[in-house]
């Protein structure tokens, strides 16, 4: 586990104007009755990395093997799983990947609430019910999940508390500075509350946040200089999120 002084100085690197993105892990009340977990996070700016949905095209004859294997196919410089999908495999709610779409929308799910969506070059996390209507023009990257955990900086309520499960999600300060991230298990109530709080990550303020598939999906993969830092998915998964430099 690296210092606070040590977060301090990664997350001042990330957003200084060299540097692209950074990785930081965080020590934070994420288990039952308060208990700490580390929480895992990729850091970067929008305007230096863009964003691709990687479609597998379902889950019997995967085009490929992992996730690592995605992210190294596209040379990305970190990725995480998805959205949700069925039994079968289709995805939970619409996914766009260059231009292509699977599944269909959903507006009766809260696992399909949100849209992470680039739109040219611009980033957003935007509601499905809004955004729908009434026919909206659709960008080329776009993937539907759910819930949110946080808007307009304060924690979304009526959040489960009940089940706790491996989590990934991905979470933006409302202007250029944005994150994935992975934590252990926790509630999505518990969640919202960490990610909600100022004083969990330096310098960094969650605006919104929106949650990715978890348990047995999650997983996080960030290249690094020499072995790329790997938290394994556990089953396979319909789609993935890729972040490639510009």
């Amino acid at each position: 586990m690296i210092s606070p002084r040590h977060l301090l100085l990664l997350l001042a690197l990330c957003f200084s104007g060299s540097a692209m993105a950074q990785y930081a892990q965080f020590s934070l009340p994420v288990g039952s009755s308060g208990r700490k977990g580390t929480v895992h996070l990729f850091f970067f700016d929008s305007r230096k990395v863009t964003l691709k949905i990687i479609d597998q095209g379902g889950l019997t004859d995967q085009k490929y093997k992992n996730l690592g294997h995605a992210m190294q196919s596209f040379n990305c410089v970190a990725g995480c799983n998805g959205g949700f999908f069925t039994p079968e495999g289709k995805p939970l709610g619409l996914a766009i990947a260059d231009g292509k779409s699977s599944g269909t929308k959903n507006l009766g799910s809260s696992l399909a609430s949100g849209l992470l969506i680039l739109d040219g070059a611009q980033f957003s996390l935007e509601r499905s019910k809004k955004f729908f209507q009434p026919n909206p023009k659709l960008p080329r990257q776009l993937l539907q999940s759910g819930p949110f955990l946080v808007e307009n900086g304060k924690k979304v309520g009526e959040l489960s508390t009940k089940r706790f499960s491996r989590r990934t999600f991905i979470l933006t300060d409302g202007g250029n500075r944005w994150a994935i991230g992975y934590c252990p298990s926790t509630s999505l109530d518990q969640l919202g509350t960490v990610l909600a709080d100022s004083k969990s990550f330096a310098n960094f303020n969650v605006a919104s946040a929106l949650n990715l598939d978890g348990g047995s999906s999650s997983g996080l993969w960030v290249k690094t200089e020499h072995r790329p830092f790997y938290l394994h998915e556990i089953k396979p998964v319909r789609n993935f999120i890729g972040l490639i430099a510009k």
